[in-house]
């Protein structure tokens, strides 16, 4: 480090610089004050500048500013120092809160950044806060937290681990040092444990599911062996093949009861047959009365029906006959209705006067077409006379007005000529007008657009004022998240041990609970089992002692003994009491083996649970169940907390990028605004110099303009001269704004106006002259069309007096001739109609006279061959007639008949039926029962065989399923053996781990060793050699988990041979072991970031505690830092620390803050 700025930072109110290549010189200074003065204030101010954070607690502050620092000054820090041989500059500003510009009150401050660097001359790298803590963290190959350790040796924090315990000292040694591949390792271990536990448990349920599906299947009779279930296979087999016989056996007896009973029923089915034919043919004979009837009513059906077409034919003629009257009768009414009938004669002589009449009126016909065009010759002619009059009357009022009319046309023609003179002027006048409303515009517009560009302007540098500090507090939340979603694999790792830990405390609570049950199950077996073997035992002995009874109950007369061999038996013996036989003695041992077998499932049932218990039991830490689940709830949490963190990493990325754009983007607007104020100010100065000159031209134009329209009327004269007052009010410096736009329009539209008028008014001329001229030839062409209408007034009055006399005339002649109709042509069609009529009536009473004849000869015939077929007349003929159904109903049923005849004699003729009829009745109720009894017997031992053989098809497929379901289970067995003795070895938990020791702790442990090799390079000196620390691989005391091993510490005291507890030093002995080990932890760590040089060390406090002779040699061992360049800066309020160095950085404190001083 070569500089430090620092104001309104901390306890420094002022501006304050330290010149650490003057304190440097000597290698060694010291940074000297009284408490509370603010020494460890500088090196906060040095770690805020490298990073934008102070060490330990001290960052969660709510503010860095010196609250002693006038209200409106910031606070900063500046650094210049050189990291790897580049130097840079870096100025950072926290947030503060400073007093608004305009009003009350404060506004946020945001923090800010800027690294430069030293290349002929001060270059920025970045403004950015987030870019200039990773620049350096790059530089200097380690984060905030190791600097803190490495180069500023906070002894306190170092005395605190030296005496801590291993999970305090481990939180340490993981900020310092990276062992997150470690921990993910111990972690995913742990959860593949997990994970193969349970799929060995969902396997091993699985196979016990199959057994007891195979129990199920086997039912109650066939117990399944625990140790062999598939021995129940063969049990099983042996039911099927007794059940097999028994239905064999059954069939057969079923199949010959079958057999008797069909023979009884076919017997019986003949008997009845040959039964049922006698009565058939006692029926017959019943209805052959009925059968001849049939038979003369079908014979006497067919001689009529030899005569139904004749009787057809007269009944058609005959409503043939009677149609034709009605039709005559009918015509005749038509053609003369109201009087009676006339005959055909008649009929004719009427049709001949119709039709003559009707011959001679058509011969007038054209007698009334001539009235009809002469009544309209007379309307023609009497509208011709009146349209005449009316003409020669219009035709003399526009004569009269004609004069008038000329007079005025060739006024306006004038008018015209001299509105044509007056049209340049007046279009100069308007042009001008326009170019100054164009310019009234434009300069109204572009004052507008200055004032919102002047508002838009300061807004923009109010943004770019404020956005820096939003981006700022964005960067800082986005690091935050960064941090966070840094810690999810820990906090996943930490997550599956707590749920490994919580799962195997619930299962280890029901195995407890379930080994209770199986001890109360075993104890009552064993019960059980004793008394079946107490019954046993008391059975066999009862036998024994009447065994002679027994064998005296197998004696026969006259047969030999089995024991003595003699024929004679005497005095057999008799049993005392209840006999007991082999029977008994067997179903008692039966009894025994079952219970037995009961007792030993029990007993293995609860082996079982105990070898399960007894592996759940570590897994679960010891934990109760409720415990253990809080403890994943909490774990849970903290990870689930972390994830939502994490998960707004990319919108709080977003927003950082979009702040930062938003910055950029301010900037370039602010400059883009600038620019366009300028070109405004510009066009604006030269629309009014163009609206100068106007003035000038508009003044001639308006001279111009009144010369060239001398003799215009005076409405065009001051139109012009309106415009060019116009002109000169905008030219006016006091004309500005919306009334200058108004007035501007208003004259433009005025000029406007005047010259559309006048150029309206010239255009017209050439129709004006074309218009008087029309005038002049209608006068002319009036005076001949007076005349004219005249004359053919007098025409059209001759015209209509000749055809009046024509119409009286025709007129008598047509109405005497049409007589009551309303003309000839109606008297025409009237006469024509009724002719028609006549003659159709004529003709209808000839029809109907044919008709009469054509019936009464068919009448004749019909009754001819009613006759010849055997009838007395037609009305017996058509009486004998029947319908086609009733025919065939009447066939059917003799068809019927005679085939019923022939089938009953048949069956009377049938040998086996008449056998049968000889036959004694069978008993068919005791056949059907013998049958039913048998087929029941057979369907019960068909049953019996059909589940049998269910029963080994399924049980043969359980034990192939069986089989897969262990084939799996012991290789997943297999796995979670060994992910557990890896999971227990890498989480320290394992027997074979000796220490205890997690996996990351022995990373840490070798790191925390080689800090004790290099710590002890300075402690032996500092301590005369009697102090040596000693790294230790057992638990440290405190260390409250199972896998604490790994990280101890122990201090050998060389004058007692014996290690001590670092607990047990003084305060000065723990002052110089805490800082040998703080500086043999800042050299692995330098080491570890990749080697990159710390030139200036800090040393924070803790020498109060030493004597003369060991601060002697702590300040030797500092002084020895001094080699390859190094400056080493002390910090402590020990006064004689102040004689034995004297190069110091002075801090002074006062009412209204501290200040700094370099001696």
């Amino acid at each position: 480090m070569h500089r430090l700025e620092l104001e309104a930072f901390g306890s420094f109110p002022g501006r304050e610089e330290v010149d650490f290549d003057a304190l440097g010189e000597a290698g060694l200074f010291l940074i000297h004050g009284p408490t509370g003065a603010g020494k460890t204030t500088v090196l906060d101010a040095v770690c805020y500048a490298l990073y934008g954070r102070v060490p330990g607690r001290r960052d969660s502050a709510r503010s860095l500013r010196c609250d002693h620092a006038p209200p409106g000054r910031g606070p900063s820090v500046s650094l210049e120092t050189t990291i790897r041989g580049r130097r840079l500059r870096i100025t950072r500003s926290p947030e503060w809160s400073r007093p608004k510009l305009r009003g009350t009150g404060v506004t946020k401050e945001p923090a800010k950044a800027r690294v430069e660097e030293f290349t002929d001359g001060w270059h920025a790298l970045t403004t950015r806060s987030d870019e200039a803590g990773h620049l350096i963290g790059e530089l200097l190959g380690m984060n905030a937290d190791q600097f803190c350790q490495v180069a500023m040796l906070p002894q306190g924090a170092f005395a605190r681990f030296l005496q801590a315990d291993g999970d305090e000292r481990r939180a340490l040694l993981e900020k310092l040092f990276s062992v997150k591949i470690f921990t993910d390792a111990e972690a995913w271990l742990a959860e593949h444990r997990t994970r193969t536990g349970r799929d060995m448990q969902e396997l091993r349920q699985k196979a016990d599911a199959v057994v007891d599906r195979m129990r199920g299947a086997a039912g109650d009779g066939l117990p399944v062996p625990d140790d062999e279930p598939e021995s129940v296979i063969g049990v099983a087999e042996s039911a099927l093949e007794r059940a097999a016989d028994e239905c064999v056996r059954s069939q057969a007896v079923m199949q010959e009861a079958r057999e008797r009973l069909q023979w009884g029923q076919e017997l019986a089915g003949r008997r009845r047959r040959h039964a049922d034919a006698l009565a058939r043919r006692e029926a017959l004979d019943g209805v052959a009365e009925e059968r001849a009837d049939i038979q003369a009513i079908l014979d006497e059906a067919a001689r009529a029906a030899q005569v139904l077409p004749l009787l057809r034919q007269v009944e058609q003629r005959a409503e043939t006959a009677a149609k034709a009257r009605r039709l005559a009768a009918d015509a005749v009414a038509r053609a003369l209705p109201g009087t009676p009938a006339p005959d055909e004669d008649r009929l004719a002589e009427l049709e001949r006067e119709r039709r003559d009449e009707v011959a001679r009126l058509r011969q007038l016909l054209p007698e009334e077409t001539r009235l009809a065009q002469v009544r309209a010759g007379i309307e023609a002619a009497r509208r011709r006379a009146a349209a005449a009059g009316e003409r020669e009357a219009a035709v003399a009022l526009r004569l009269a007005a004609l004069p008038e009319e000329r007079r005025a046309a060739d006024e306006r023609v004038e008018a015209a000529r001299l509105a044509a003179a007056g049209v340049p002027g007046l279009r100069a006048a308007w042009e001008s007008a326009a170019r100054l409303a164009e310019l009234t515009r434009a300069m109204g517009a572009l004052e507008a657009e200055l004032v919102e560009l002047a508002d838009g302007e300061a807004g923009l540098l109010a943004e770019q004022a404020e956005l820096p500090g939003v981006l700022a507090g964005a960067e800082d939340r986005l690091r935050e998240v960064h941090a966070e979603a840094a810690g999810i694999p820990a906090l996943e790792a930490a997550c599956g041990a707590a749920r490994d830990r919580a799962e195997a405390a619930e299962l280890r609570d029901a195995l407890t609970a379930e080994l209770a049950a199986a001890e109360r199950d075993r104890h009552a077996v064993t019960d059980r089992a004793q008394e079946s073997l107490d019954r046993l035992l008391k059975v066999r002995q009862t036998r024994i002692e009447g065994m002679a009874a027994e064998l005296a109950a197998s004696l026969v007369a006259g047969q030999p003994c089995a024991v003595c061999g003699s024929a004679d038996h005497p005095s057999p013996a008799v049993a005392a009491g209840e006999a007991v036989d082999a029977e008994d003695e067997q179903e008692a041992q039966e009894a025994f083996e079952v219970a037995r077998g009961v007792r030993e499932q029990a007993e293995s049932v609860v082996a079982s649970l105990e070898s399960r218990l007894g592996e759940v039991e570590p897994r679960s830490g010891g934990l109760a169940a409720g415990e253990a689940r809080a403890a994943l709830a909490e774990a849970e949490a903290e990870l689930s907390r972390a994830r939502e963190a994490a998960a707004t990493e990319p919108a709080v990325s977003a927003e950082v990028r979009g702040l930062s754009a938003r910055l950029d983007a301010a900037r370039d607007r602010a400059a883009a605004a600038a620019l366009r104020i300028a070109e405004a100010k510009t066009a604006l100065a030269a629309l009014i110099d163009e609206r100068a000159r106007l003035h000038t031209a508009g003044d001639t134009a308006a001279d111009t303009a009144q010369t060239g329209t001398a003799r215009t009327d005076a409405a065009q004269q001051d139109a012009t001269r309106d415009v060019t007052q116009g002109g000169r009010a905008q030219g006016d410096p006091a004309f500005a704004g919306a009334d200058a736009e108004t007035g501007a329009a208003e004259r433009l539209r005025e000029a406007e106006r005047a010259l559309r008028d006048a150029e309206a008014e010239a255009a017209r001329e050439p129709e004006l002259a074309q218009a008087a001229a029309r005038l002049a030839a209608e006068l002319d062409d009036l005076t001949g069309q007076a005349h004219e209408a005249a004359l053919e007034a007098t025409q059209a009055r001759a015209l209509t007096e000749q055809l009046s006399a024509e119409e009286v005339r025709l007129a008598e002649l047509v109405d005497a001739a049409r007589g009551r109709d309303v003309s000839l042509a109606a008297r025409l069609d009237r006469l024509a109609d009724e002719a028609d009529l006549i003659r159709d009536a004529a003709q209808a009473a000839r029809a109907s006279a044919a008709a009469g004849r054509e019936h009464a000869a068919a009448l004749e015939q019909a009754g001819e061959a009613a006759a010849e077929a055997g009838f007395a007349g037609l009305e017996h003929a058509g009486a004998a007639l029947r319908a086609q159904a009733d025919l065939d109903a009447m066939t059917e049923r003799l068809r019927s008949l005679d085939a019923e005849q022939a089938a009953v004699d048949r069956l009377l003729a049938d040998p086996e039926l008449v056998a049968a009829a000889a036959e004694p009745a069978p008993d068919l109720v005791a056949l059907q029962e013998a049958h039913d009894t048998a087929e029941r017997e057979h369907s019960g031992r068909t049953s019996a065989r059909d589940l049998a053989r269910d029963r080994v098809e399924r049980l043969t497929g359980l034990a192939g399923e069986l089989g897969e379901a262990l084939a799996r289970y012991r290789p997943a067995e297999e796995r979670h053996r060994l992910a557990r003795r890896l999971a227990e070895l890498a989480g320290g938990t394992s027997p074979d781990n000796q220490w205890h020791m997690r996996l990351s702790s022995y990373v840490l442990g070798e790191r925390l060793r080689q800090v004790v090799e290099a710590a002890n390079e300075r402690l032996d000196r500092m301590s005369s050699g009697r102090y040596l620390l000693q790294h230790d691989l057992r638990r440290a005391a405190g260390d409250r988990g199972r896998s604490g091993g790994g990280l101890g510490l122990r201090v050998l005291d060389a004058w007692t041979g014996v290690d001590r507890d670092p607990a047990t030093l003084s305060g000065g002995e723990s002052f110089v072991a805490s800082l040998a080990l703080a500086l043999g932890l800042a050299d692995v760590v330098t080491a570890e970031a990749g080697g990159a040089e710390i030139a200036t060390l800090f040393v924070d406090e803790g020498f109060g505690t030493l004597d003369e002779d060991t601060l002697d040699d702590v300040l030797d061992i500092l002084d020895g830092l001094r080699e390859g360049g190094r400056a080493v800066g002390i910090v402590s309020h020990v006064a004689e620390l102040r004689v034995r160095i004297p190069v110091r950085l002075q801090v002074r404190k006062g009412r209204s803050g501290s200040t700094l001083s370099v001696r």
